[in-house]
């Protein structure tokens, strides 16, 4: 078990952490290598560097370094099994290579995605305030990030003949009843702007591939059968808790927000003094945040603690605009979102934290932070062309709006 006081440990096992944080983890933590190359998010290259500095952490099984497809703790069919690979340490650097990227575009940094509010002017209005719950639905338009379905994906491989190897056909007999399973869940998904964050297929495509070649061998195969079982179970387990999500169990305004935001697939916790412990500003607190290893959840402040019905809303929407942020990023295919171009490009004073705000206040047509003597967010209020900006964004990733 990881222990909840070894954060480094928890990012490096947690799904959706960005790939620039797996790889500042790695540069400073090498009893973690092994653990971060078995995360989804760990880039080719960073699995190579950590296998070629670190050899020692991967002695368990012999491995090559990771090929430019990006299998991710699994050994390839090449060489001899049982040989020593070898490795490229001495001329290797001692910083791992960072993440492709398109250029331009800023990088999602290990932020909490934290909203601050005033501290003096929180004003306690729960008696007067009728907790509604109705929100915007997400659309069902095309996703960015399409589903391995028949339609989607029409070169989809098929089953690969029986190798030579029984033990080697055993695993990928294993893999091929996953599949099925695996697409069907993942079809739930459709449309869903959070979808990359629950279910990023591009491993398991490649995976798809893999089995398909009648050349694997036992190190490649076992690991592919391994990482299915484990994707399935995921989303067997992913979708049952958003089935359990949908009912708004405890009646409240923000949980109906974020359930509908992401049909289920969002939590929310009302933990924030816990959760959200980054430095605030002076004056300020943190009420609300979404933390790097827990990207599909929300912590708030509970809403009595919050205020209004107006603070409470403005506090969802910006937590829910840096879930959106995360997706973004997922779904890219160098991991770095289309809204890293837009805060290149100098809008929202090149500020993700103002971005979020922009995001509640296009959301909910409002053009100012304050509400009598609440005030919320950054201070900055975004003009015409950033709320058109962020209408765009929202388009193109389903996210309501």
């Amino acid at each position: 078990m990881n222990s909840p006081q070894d954060a480094d440990r928890y990012a490096a096992n947690a799904r959706g952490v960005p790939p620039r944080v797996l790889a500042e983890i790695a540069a400073r933590r090498w009893d973690l290598h092994a653990e971060i190359a078995a995360n989804p998010g760990a880039y080719p290259e960073l699995i190579q560097w950590m296998r070629a500095v670190n050899p020692a952490a991967f002695a368990y099984a012999p491995m090559p370094p990771a090929s430019p497809v990006g299998s991710i703790g699994a050994a390839g069919s090449a060489g001899t099994a049982g040989s020593p690979i070898p490795l490229r340490a001495p001329s290797w650097p001692q910083s791992p290579p960072a993440p492709r990227r398109r250029g331009g575009a800023g990088w999602w940094f290990a932020g909490c995605g934290c909203l601050v509010v005033a501290v003096i002017a929180i004003i306690v209005l729960v008696a007067a305030l009728g907790w509604g719950a109705a929100v915007s639905t997400p659309d069902t338009r095309d996703v960015s990030q399409p589903l391995p379905s028949q339609s989607a994906a029409p070169d989809a491989p098929q089953a690969a003949p029986p190798t030579s190897d029984p033990e080697v056909d055993a695993q990928i007999s294993q893999f091929e009843a996953d599949r099925p399973r695996i697409i069907e869940l993942a079809a739930q998904l459709e449309g869903n702007p959070v979808a990359p964050l629950v279910a990023d297929l591009r491993n398991f495509r490649l995976d798809e591939k893999r089995a398909a070649d009648p050349t694997i061998g036992i190190y490649e195969a076992k690991p592919i059968a391994e990482r299915a079982a484990a994707f399935r179970a995921e989303l067997e387990q992913s979708v049952a808790a958003a089935e359990a999500r949908r009912s708004n169990a405890s009646g409240s305004l923000t949980e109906g927000i974020v359930d509908a935001a992401g049909n289920g697939f969002i939590d929310v916790q009302y933990d924030a003094v816990t959760a959200c412990l980054s430095e605030p500003r002076p004056g300020k607190e943190n009420i609300g945040c979404v933390l790097a290893a827990q990207p599909l959840t929300v912590h708030l402040l509970p809403e009595a603690e919050v205020g209004s019905e107006w603070m409470n809303l403005m506090l969802v929407t910006h937590e829910l605009a840096h879930v959106y942020q995360r997706a973004d990023d997922q779904g890219a295919e160098d991991y770095s979102g289309a809204y890293n171009d837009l805060l290149a490009q100098g809008l929202f004073q090149g500020s993700k934290e103002v971005m979020a705000d922009c995001y509640a206040l296009t959301y909910y047509d409002q053009w100012s932070l304050s509400n009598g003597s609440e005030s919320l967010g950054y201070g900055y209020v975004c003009d015409a062309a950033e709320r058109q900006a962020i209408r765009d964004w929202a388009v193109n990733l389903n996210v309501p709006l």
